[in-house]
């Protein structure tokens, strides 16, 4: 089975996303997925589109998935219509930001909403509802939609919830694991079930179990053996993107090429 291993840019949420990605390549990755918090990437530019696809080409890099925006009001199941339609609207220009990029896959998560707060299964049908619109702009973009598995305390982060969320989508729809989401909810091989054939994309970190760290792999409590032959048995063979915590050093060139490195370790790739 042949992985490729890549990074997210949002390593550095807080810097502009040109400036992380010589150390990204330095590190030994060839393909990224682009993040997009305003202060680091914003999608709906078009020139910032533009400057960012001549900052990969200059990097040697390829883009190869989109991160949509989402948390507080860009939320796809949020309550409010007018908080849904910005947040559709926002993981849209994702989409088609990917596209200019040369790249294929939508990242998008159907909720950040916490269940003890909401009507579950009202915010499970939006967030469908919004899905769906979403995949079927995709699918007109060339792109392929992938949905995030929450974190567990998450509306759709239960697998009974992630299943009903995926259930009703086109079939084109993908799904992307969470490793640390799934982690933390002891989900890992149930989601892997659901998942089933719609397994396209992972994004990988490592926790101690509590919070959501965003460690390398190797350096929490997760066991990589196991996630690796899990996905093997799953007949995966699309991207894994490593999603790390931002180090308090500087420059990054070191941090991210031990993650790297430790990360095909742990891997087995």
């Amino acid at each position: 089975m042949s992985w490729r291993l890549g990074i997210a840019t949002g390593v550095c949420i807080d810097r502009p996303i040109a400036s992380v990605l010589p150390a990204i390549r330095t590190a030994g990755a060839t393909g990224i997925e682009v993040d997009t918090p305003a202060r680091h990437f914003d999608p709906e530019q078009r020139d910032a589109v533009t400057d960012l696809a001549r900052a990969i080409g200059e990097a040697s890099l390829e883009a190869v998935s989109i991160h949509a925006p989402f948390g507080g009001a860009l939320d796809l199941a949020h309550p409010d219509p007018h908080h849904r339609r910005a947040a559709l609207s926002a993981a849209m220009a994702s989409a088609d930001a990917i596209a200019r990029l040369g790249g294929w896959i939508v990242v998008a998560h159907p909720s950040d909403l916490p269940r003890h707060a909401h009507d579950v299964q009202a915010r499970l049908d939006d967030a469908v509802h919004s899905l769906t619109a979403l995949a079927d702009h995709c699918a007109r973009q060339g792109t392929t939609l992938v949905v995030e598995s929450p974190l567990p305390h998450l509306i759709g982060g239960a697998p009974t919830e992630f299943a009903f969320v995926i259930h009703d989508l086109p079939a084109s729809v993908g799904v992307c694991l969470d490793t640390g989401h799934a982690a933390l909810g002891r989900h890992w091989h149930a989601l892997v079930e659901v998942a089933g054939t719609r397994l396209r994309h992972v994004h990988a970190s490592d926790n101690h179990g509590h919070h959501d760290d965003h460690l390398p792999p190797g350096l929490g409590t997760i066991d990589w053996s196991e996630i690796a032959s899990s996905l093997r048995a799953a007949h995966f063979d699309g991207w894994i993107m490593l999603e790390l915590s931002c180090p308090a050093i500087d420059p990054i060139d070191t941090y991210l090429r031990e993650a790297y490195v430790r990360a095909i370790d742990r891997l087995a790739l």
